[in-house]
Parts: structure tokens; sequence; C-alpha cells
């Protein structure tokens, strides 16, 4: 079982009169648009992506790997409020937090995060917690949801700006400071067109975003960096907010399989990755006794990896203020 697991596939047993008679591995292909979501999200955004799940450890960390989310960042065998409490733990570290979901169990994580996205064909009480529901099903309509966000609110700052320089020059002019020097006072209607033509110009502006495309995506296959597998290797980006073009190299993560990594000394972001001499960030230890999830809480050895629990008998995390 543990090997189906490995493979990330659920193990179930088939039990004839009480004895087990086979272990089958089911497991569900992750679609491509998951690798290429979250390889934008943290290349091209810098945004950290972590996974919550109820699944076993094995099972999350070999999806995971599969997808381009870091090992340390993947947290399984966690209830709904333990995804309450790591939603609320981010968010007490000073970290914005937007959850994606489309189950019962992820409703309570959706309604507590600062950002709820709730996935078109998922659970009608999660679009209900949720403030964003992608009504396509695609998880790259979250790149294309920021990408306009950020497009947007330029356009708002650009605005603001204008608008500020151009009332800070016409007022003065239309109350007539320069009356001493010309003898000449502003005309009402030329003060009427030009507070006019400061709406007209902003109200322009904003049209403009008419014109918005979303991001664009390019993707290449190939099998050098999964073993012969195939898979994404290479993504391309185009986004109005990006304002150029991003090529993302996927990356492998050789400690998770404990093999060689399979990437280019000069493009490697595998983290940890002691080929390349990349060691995981050190993090403080935090205020409960085990992490949500972690093996320890029921009395098994910990899974963490970087592990985060204090009083952790595996890991022997006793202060607060350990280092690990």
């Amino acid at each position: 079982m543990e090997y189906l697991e490995n493979m990330g596939r659920t193990a179930v047993a088939v039990s004839i009169n009480g004895r087990t008679e086979a272990v089958l591995g089911i497991m569900d292909h992750a679609k491509d648009e998951a690798a290429l979501t979250v390889n934008v999200l943290q290349h091209v955004f810098g945004i950290k992506v972590h996974m919550l799940t109820g699944d076993n450890i094995r099972t999350a960390r070999a999806v995971a790997h599969d997808i381009g989310i870091p090992a340390a960042n993947v947290i399984a065998d966690v209830l709904p409020a333990g995804k309450i409490e790591y939603v609320k733990r981010l968010r007490s570290e000073g970290e914005r937090v937007a959850m994606v979901g489309d189950g019962i169990n992820d409703s309570p994580a959706l309604a507590e995060a600062d950002v709820g996205i709730a996935i078109g064909s998922g659970t009608k009480i999660a679009h209900e917690a949720a403030g964003i529901v992608l009504v396509n099903s695609k998880l790259t309509d979250i790149l294309v949801a920021i990408d306009l966000a950020k497009t947007i609110y330029l356009r708002i700052r650009l605005n603001f700006l204008w608008a500020l320089g151009y009332n800070s020059l016409a007022i003065p002019v239309a109350a007539g400071i320069f009356y001493p020097m010309t003898h000449t006072a502003l005309p009402p209607f030329v003060a009427a067109f030009a507070m006019a033509l400061s709406s007209v110009s902003v109200l322009t502006s904003s049209l403009s975003l008419n014109r918005y495309k979303p991001p664009t995506f390019s993707k290449k296959y190939g099998r050098d960096i999964r073993g012969g597998e195939l898979g994404i290797e290479k993504i391309g980006f185009i986004a109005s907010s990006v304002k150029r073009q991003e090529e993302i190299i996927v990356q492998c993560d050789s400690m998770l399989r404990n093999e060689p990594c399979a990437c280019p000394p000069e493009t490697c972001n595998c983290d940890p990755c002691e080929e390349h001499g990349i060691s995981p960030p050190k993090k403080a230890a935090i205020s409960r006794s085990n992490f949500p999830g972690c093996q320890d809480a029921w009395n098994q050895e910990c899974t963490c990896i970087s592990c985060k629990c204090i009083g952790c008998t595996s890991c022997d995390l006793k202060a607060p203020d350990t280092q690990v």
C-alpha cells in the first residue's frame, strides 16, 4: 500500500470474507492546467502555493511533486478545522491568503481567507462562502483574475495621479494666479470646459480597459525531468500586468524521490536541492503542539518536511524559539 501511495495513488484493499484478496491503486492524474497555474503563480507573480488535503501524506506529496508545489508546503491528513487553523496561522504571520476550493470541507477555510476562490463545478455552499467563483471551472482563470486585478489597480493609480496633477494645475489658474501679470481672468466657459475635460479624460482612460486581453499560455512537453514520463517542462506566459513574456522551466524535486536533480545548475529552483546547494528556508516553530495533519498527533512518527511542530517527539522541538 505504501508503494502505491508513494506513486500518488490511493490504495484500496479488497476483502472477501474478512480476508484481503487484492489491493487496488486509484489515481486521478493532475490536469496540465494545475501545473501551469502553480508554476506561474510561484515564478511570475511570486505567490507562495500551499496544498491542504485530507488525503494521506505520501499521495499528497506525489501529487504536489507532479504539479510543482514544494514538499515543505504540503499539509496532508488535515480536517476542515485544520484548514481554518492553517489559514489563520498564515494570516497571523502577515500573509495575505487566497484559498481555492470546491467542496463542503473547504467552505470554512474559504470564508476565513482574505480572498475565497471557488471552482464553478464545486458545491453551492463553497460558492456562497467564496468571494470569487471560477464559472468555467478552469484553474488558469485564477491567473486571469490576478492579472485583471493588477491591470485595473494600475489604471486606478494612473487615473488618480492624472486627476490630482490636472486639478493641482488647473484650479490655481481658474482662481486667477496669473491675473496680477496678465490682468485677464479665465472666462467661465473655459473653466467649465476644463472641468469637464478632467472627467472625460479619466472616463476615457477607464474605458480603455475594454481593450484588456487575458493572459496567453504556451506549453512544451518532454520526458527529461520526470525520468522518462511525459509532462510539462516549459511554460510561456504573456500578460498585461507583466509587460513582458515570461518563460518558466518546470523544475524537478530531487529530494522527494532521492534521485539526482535533473535541472540545469543555472536554472535550478528546487527547494531544497542537495545537488546544487539550495537549502530550505529556516522558519520559526509555531505555537501549537502539532502542525495540522502532522502524524505525531496520532502517536506516529512525524512526517513533516522542515518540521514546524513544538514538542514533536520525533524531532525533539521543545522550545518556541527553536529554528528549524
